[in-house]
């Protein structure tokens, strides 16, 4: 697992308001020529004559396409795609959940930047390393498959984030926990030198916590198999502020696996510290400051002298002067304050009694967290090895070869319990708004309307008007699908994001609960509820992405009409743009179009009841048949009316028969 970070929230500016024509989830319905025409009065308008300025570098992520719904795997094993949970330099990690409901984290890499044999042998030895991993401090490895267009490595969900995370919270931890950090991520170098494998981008970002709070080494993108007849290494690799000096040397001195031991020596300062010792925001600079171990404790953080002493001696120079992985747990500051176990409260500020733990407590807790860890575990594994079978596909077109993603490890999977990833969730037993239903509504909708339009006056008598209940509106909304997805806030005052993966978070009103909302095509959404007080941690991001648009539009945009009970769960469907209108379908069936000089129409009850919203909220709600036979609604006149109608029937059809 990288450690993958999303894009910070941007402010909206008013030219982001309800105003853009962005990438949806359907095609826009707007013609090419407009499209073209769009495009030249947009390079006039900002200035295209001009020198361009250069654009930037394209992260390898961004070419990595959303994968579908369900993913089918060549072992009979398929996947349901769940929420995106964040992305790297080179890939983009989602959530992939089994037919049992089993959650785990797919890293997900895009073929497409697979450009050359070197980088494919990189990656497919990513996974050989990975694979051949079997530790209780290394995230666990489940599976890899791939599609047309993606690579998945299928991992241990750890839904507690990274240490970098942790740090951001708390800015500083003390010295017992680190001291518990420390002892989990030697055991896991001990066990990963002892397989000649050397780590080379460990770092807090890539450190993280399972449902227990224990910590997971992942990220093997940059991980090296050192054969027993090599002692070095020679590529510059990793992560500016975690690199060794020998490291920088490149070939000139080449590197072993002394570069994880500096690692630790980089985050055990940062954890106590708050920071790393040789930040800047210069790389160079921190190359410089490497090179001359130029880095100091700062007076105003509380490190022991033990703890000094530590670092100091991590952080040599010479590579031949750091303790050996063995030695590094001999040192006197182990001998401090150690809890046996950590708890969720050590993500929110600092654990209680952390400091009160008497020397015989720590010496016991000291040896449980060792043996634990595996530092007392015999050491009888063989090298991990790299064969040439492991880089070659078998089959035409396919990039993973067999041995790294065997048939038969139906039976090897070690999966994660939805109860244990966050807090508990209720995962509702039946899909919800199925797509079939709505693909039906869609034509039924269309051959209501049609039948009522051509109904003869003679037989007004016998037609039986619906009852008419004003639907469920989408009362205010912003279109930010260049970055997250398009949010909404509805009559209820619900508010929802629909991703641009085509899943939705959406977050009730006066509620602390918030549901996930999986798609699949075949069937219709699946719901997971959840707590928004104390949310999974694969969730926050989405929920600040949610809370980030409602403090938007609560601030900026004006409601269509007052709030109402929620009598159902409704969300977004789906929804489409055009220089007309843009339209929304709901999962209660309706269709509701907003047209650009501020009336708007619903249709509901399978297209037998039609409701106006004026620009100035005024609401009317009626029989679609009377107002095709009086022309108009009564209450405030609509201009054009009957057009707009067509226009709506018209938009309904081709979604019906999928023009």
């Amino acid at each position: 697992m990288a450690s993958y970070r999303t894009q910070p929230l941007q402010p909206l500016n008013n030219g982001q308001l309800n105003a853009r024509l962005a990438t949806t989830p359907v095609k826009s319905l707007a013609s090419p020529a407009h499209a073209a025409a769009a495009t030249a009065t947009r390079r006039v308008r900002d200035g295209a004559e001009a020198k361009e300025k250069p654009k930037k570098k394209e992260k390898l992520s961004s070419l990595c396409k959303t994968p579908p719904s369900i993913v089918r795997t060549r072992n009979g094993r398929d996947y349901q795609r769940g929420l995106f949970l964040g992305e790297g330099g080179f890939a983009r990690c989602f959530q992939m959940k089994d037919s049992s409901g089993q959650i785990f984290a797919a890293k997900t890499v895009a073929k497409a930047s697979i450009k050359n044999e070197k980088t494919k042998t990189k990656l497919l030895s990513e996974i050989k390393i990975h694979k051949s991993l079997k530790h209780p401090n290394i995230v666990n490895f489940i599976d890899c498959f791939e599609d047309d267009v993606n690579v998945y490595i299928l991992l241990e969900i750890c839904p507690h984030q990274s240490l970098m995370e942790l740090l951001k919270t708390r800015k500083v931890l003390t010295e017992p926990e680190t001291r518990f950090f420390m002892t989990q991520v030697v055991g896991a170098i001990k066990y990963l030198h002892g397989r000649r494998v050397i780590h080379r981008d460990l770092k807090l970002g890539n450190i993280f916590f399972d449902p227990n709070m224990n910590l997971k080494i992942g990220d093997f993108g940059l991980a090296s198999v050192l054969p027993a007849g090599d002692s070095r290494k020679y590529t510059i690799c990793g992560t500016p502020n975690y690199i060794a000096p020998e490291v920088l040397g490149g070939k000139t001195t080449g590197h072993s696996f002394e570069v994880d031991i500096w690692a630790i020596g980089v985050m055990m300062y940062a954890l106590l510290v708050g920071k790393p010792p040789f930040q800047s925001r210069d790389v160079q600079v921190i190359y410089e400051r490497i090179k001359n171990i130029d880095f100091a404790f700062p007076p105003d953080k509380e490190v022991s002298p033990e703890a000094k002493a530590l670092i100091k001696d991590l952080l040599s120079l010479n590579p031949l002067h750091r303790p050996t992985i063995d030695e590094i747990l001999q040192y006197d500051w182990f001998k401090g304050p150690i809890p046996s176990t950590i708890t969720p409260e050590t993500l929110v500020g600092k654990p209680r009694n952390v400091d009160s733990i008497s020397r015989q407590q720590a010496s016991v807790n000291f040896n449980h967290v060792k043996a634990n860890a595996g530092i007392y575990s015999p050491s009888n594994k063989a090298p991990v090895q790299i064969l040439k079978s492991d880089l070659e596909s078998e089959k035409p077109k396919a990039l993973l070869p067999q041995s790294l993603s065997p048939g038969d490890t139906k039976y090897k999977y070690k999966e994660v319990d939805p109860k244990q990833v966050g807090k508990p969730r209720r995962v509702f037993n039946t899909y919800i708004a199925t797509t079939k239903d709505l693909d039906q509504n869609c034509f039924d909708t269309y051959q209501n309307m049609r039948k009522i339009e051509h109904l003869r006056d003679d037989r007004l008598g016998s037609f039986e008007l619906p009852t008419c209940e004003k639907p469920v509106l989408v009362s205010k909304w912003v279109d930010y699908s260049n970055k997250y997805g398009f949010s909404y806030q509805l009559s209820t005052n619900d508010i929802g994001v629909l991703f641009n993966d085509e899943n939705t978070v959406l977050k009730f009103h006066n509620s602390d609960k918030f549901l996930e909302l999986i798609l699949n095509k075949n069937e219709g959404w699946i719901a997971i509820e959840n707590s928004s007080v104390n949310p999974p941690s694969e969730s926050r991001k989405q929920l600040d992405i949610v809370d980030f648009f409602a403090k938007y539009m609560n601030s900026n945009l004006s409601k269509v009409s007052d709030n109402e009970e929620r009598k159902e769960t409704v969300f977004l469907r789906r929804y489409t743009r055009t220089n007309e209108y843009i339209m929304f379908e709901l999962t209660d069936g309706s269709f509701q179009f907003n047209f650009k000089d501020h009336h708007k129409f619903c249709i509901s009850k399978a297209g037998t009841v039609i409701t106006h919203v004026s620009p100035n909220r005024g609401i009317e709600t009626c029989p679609l048949i009377l107002i095709l036979k009086q022309g108009n609604f009564s209450r405030e006149e609509v201009p054009e009316c009957l057009e707009k109608i067509m226009v709506v029937k018209d938009a309904i059809k081709r979604k019906a028969f999928r023009e």
